[in-house]
């Protein structure tokens, strides 16, 4: 099984397809679109462009940024504004990590066992949400 080692198995382009199930909400958000991972400095930043369909509104597009690190055998993920997110690590088939924000908790599970295709579900709790959200990568 072929698996990411490094930071930079993560450089290029990468069409991704989202599910997001709101059960706060009552509602499932579907999500497509592209994520470009491009090296700057000794980092890559990751730049994600969607868009956003939920039943009854016209769609959205949605934008994100994150700063990835290369931290030993770990990727250090942080936000745009340079505070700290959560960390994977390298060459393992399934990954998971924890982001607490009070007053929610965010839990991430990667499976790399389709390299290069892999996938993250993010498991989020809080007085105001409860949803999950699985995104699927593919390279481009």
């Amino acid at each position: 099984m072929s698996l990411p080692e490094t930071l930079t198995d993560f450089e290029g382009d990468w069409r991704l397809e989202r599910l997001i199930r709101d059960a706060r909400a009552g509602q499932v958000v579907q999500a497509d679109g592209c994520a470009i991972l491009r090296r700057e400095g000794d980092g890559l930043i990751y730049d994600e462009t969607v868009t956003l369909r939920i039943l009854g509104q016209p769609e959205m597009t949605g934008t994100r940024r994150y700063l990835w690190r290369g931290a030993g055998d770990r990727i250090a993920i942080y936000f745009d504004d340079d505070r700290y997110f959560h960390a994977l690590k390298l060459g393992q088939g399934r990954v998971e990590d924890h982001h607490d924000c009070p007053p929610d908790s965010y839990d991430a599970s990667y499976d790399f066992s389709g390299w290069p295709r892999w996938t993250v579900r993010w498991t989020v709790s809080g007085p105001r949400k409860s949803y999950e959200m699985e995104t699927k990568f593919t390279r481009r």
